[in-house]
């Protein structure tokens, strides 16, 4: 995945050619500009409102209880935005963006552009962490802080979306029972997993924080029964065992090379001789890549965590180290620049 600016016509296409215009300053400004004119749309019930029905700016203004002048003005940045169209003097949600803002739609991302607004916050802080080489470390927020809620939501969201074809992609072994996912937070694809396979049940173990959400979204779907939350590190806590199969999604960008090797060890000594392991990670190219957007995730990696993100061959030597052997490897559509790994012990 690239990121780009679109030229609208053959003059910006000629001086996009001729390098004429400062494309750095539309990047750092325009999208600036759309990013939060996108979450503004969350955080004001723009897309919620429309959700129900096309609607002039100053119903909507009433509605919201916000400016004419300032909803008008919104409305048409998210039609430059491609969320919102303008029919017959209505605004509507453009078709492409309702299954993705309609907070109805199982689709839906609106979690997520809310939590954009602590990724923000925390952006603010990228300067000085490049200068001091210390993270913002959100894993270290007390378990009472809303931005457990915001952050766990808005991964929710995303697992939503990729989790079918993520528990297709696993496989594990006949009559399996017992199900480990570490860091799963909100345990979707733990619970994707036993609801493809009849008689399987699954431990989540994360912070505690991230934990009491976890629990509500599951209790929420009726799944309490199959998907249980234990709070620890999972560096640290008790695995227990044997497990048929392991989640191990989204946490080696967190951790060291040296972290990485010792819990996949201890995931070893936790599995049945015939478990599967399933690792999901954003994996950067080569450092001689060039030319996509995938730094900019292991940028954000460095600020959120002070780890970083590690290319396809690191991940192998560490699971090779710990004792497994890499059966399969595959990006997931859904969640681009997220790549699944299949290892079993040796």
């Amino acid at each position: 995945m690239r990121l780009g600016l679109k030229a609208d016509n053959l003059l910006e296409r000629v001086a996009d050619f001729l390098n004429l215009a400062p494309q750095p300053l539309a990047h750092a400004f325009f999208g600036m500009m759309a990013s939060r004119t996108l979450m503004a749309g969350a955080r004001l019930g723009v897309y919620a409102a429309l959700a129900d029905g096309a609607a002039t700016a100053e119903a909507l203004a009433a509605r919201l209880k916000t400016s004419t002048e300032g909803m008008r003005a919104l409305l048409e940045a998210l039609i430059a935005c491609e969320v919102v169209e303008l029919h017959r003097g209505r605004f509507r949600l453009a078709p492409r963006a309702r299954r993705w803002l309609d907070p109805r739609s199982p689709q839906a991302i609106t979690a997520f552009l809310e939590f954009n607004y602590a990724q923000w916050d925390w952006w603010g802080q990228l300067e000085n962490a490049v200068k001091s080489g210390q993270s913002v470390d959100i894993h270290q927020f007390a378990p009472d802080d809303p931005r457990w809620r915001d952050y766990i939501q808005a991964m929710y969201q995303l697992a939503r979306l990729a989790s079918p074809e993520v528990a297709a992609a696993i496989p594990l072994p006949r009559g399996a029972r017992h199900l480990l996912d570490l860091g799963g937070a909100h345990g979707w694809y733990a619970a994707e997993l036993c609801r493809a396979h009849r008689g399987l049940k699954a431990t989540v173990v994360d912070l505690e924080g991230s934990v009491r959400v976890g629990r509500e979204i599951i209790a929420q779907a009726g799944l309490s029964h199959r998907v249980t939350h234990k709070e620890g590190d999972v560096l640290h806590a008790e695995l227990g065992g044997p497990y048929d199969g392991v989640l191990l999604f989204q946490v080696m960008h967190h951790l060291t090379p040296a972290q990485n090797v010792a819990l996949l060890r201890r995931v070893r000594g936790a599995m049945a001789s015939r478990g599967t392991l399933a690792v999901l990670e954003y994996l950067r190219e080569e450092r001689d890549t060039q030319g996509t957007s995938a730094p900019l995730i292991g940028l954000h990696y460095f600020l959120t965590s002070g780890a970083a993100s590690y290319t396809p061959a690191e991940v192998e030597g560490f699971l090779d180290d710990a004792g497994f052997k890499v059966q399969s490897t595959r990006p997931i559509r859904h969640l681009p620049l997220q790549t699944l790994i299949i290892a079993q012990p040796e």
